[in-house]
Formats: structure tokens, sequence, C-alpha cells
């Protein structure tokens, strides 16, 4: 009996590559680029809103309750009047003029160069007024 030897050709290297390989890895990748082109950014869009909604409202809940202390603490502490209550509407003008002249300042920077400047001097000048009114409360307690 004769043997032959037959040689195991190794012909991987020859082959071509699996086309429905490559066309799978095409449409994995067009799918991921329509995805971040689309679905990515409306996903980010919708993140923004609801997380600047929520930041909005607890920023009006926070400017509220803040407003509401100032002329808490204004009726209690103005030296006009004689106690609590007596003075809300004191209290009201002075809240609403330290505000105002926030506001103002805000209005004044709100363009051109050097634009917070005159937003700090409004924090100056309201924080001038409320020492002014402290000093004031202190020497009319010791009167």
């Amino acid at each position: 009996m004769a043997t032959s030897k037959s040689a195991e050709v190794d012909n991987s290297a020859d082959e071509t590559p699996d086309w429905s390989d490559e066309k799978a890895g095409q449409l994995v990748d067009l799918i991921d680029t329509v995805k971040s082109r689309t679905t990515d950014n409306v996903v980010i869009i919708a993140r923004a809103l609801v997380y600047g909604l929520v930041i909005s409202v607890l920023a009006l809940a926070s400017v509220i309750i803040l407003v509401t202390v100032l002329i808490r603490m204004a009726d209690a502490y103005l030296p006009i009047g004689s106690g609590v209550g007596d003075a809300v509407w004191a209290a009201h003008a002075f809240v609403g003029g330290l505000l105002t002249v926030l506001g103002l300042g805000a209005w004044m920077s709100r363009r051109g160069e050097g634009a917070p400047k005159p937003l700090i001097v409004a924090a100056v000048v309201d924080g001038l007024a409320i020492v002014a009114i402290v000093v004031y409360g202190i020497i009319q307690a010791f009167n």
C-alpha cells in the first residue's frame, strides 16, 4: 500500500475577509453616527431643560425666602416704629430700595467694557446703607 503524503495547505491568508462581517461593521458605524447626531443631542437638550427648570424653581423659592427674611429682619430691627409689625411699610421700603439700587447697578453693567463696575458700586452703596441703618439703630438703643 502506497501512502501518499498530502501536504496541508493553509489558505486562510489567501481568503478574502468575510463580507458579512464587513457589512455588519459598516451598519453598526452608520447606526452609531445617526445616534450621535440625533439621539445624543436630544438627550442633552432634554437634560438641559429639566435641570434648568429645577434650578429656576429652586432659585425662585430661594429668592422669595430671602426677601421674606430680609423684610422680617428689617421690620424687627429698623429703628422706625415701636415694635415688630409697627413699621412694615418702612421694612418694605428699605428692602425695595436695596433691591432697586442693586437692579440699577446690574442694568448699568449689562454691556460695555468694565461691565461689573456699576454692579460693584451698587453693592457697596447697599452695604453702606445697611451699615448706616445699623449704626443709627445702635445709637438709638443707647439713648
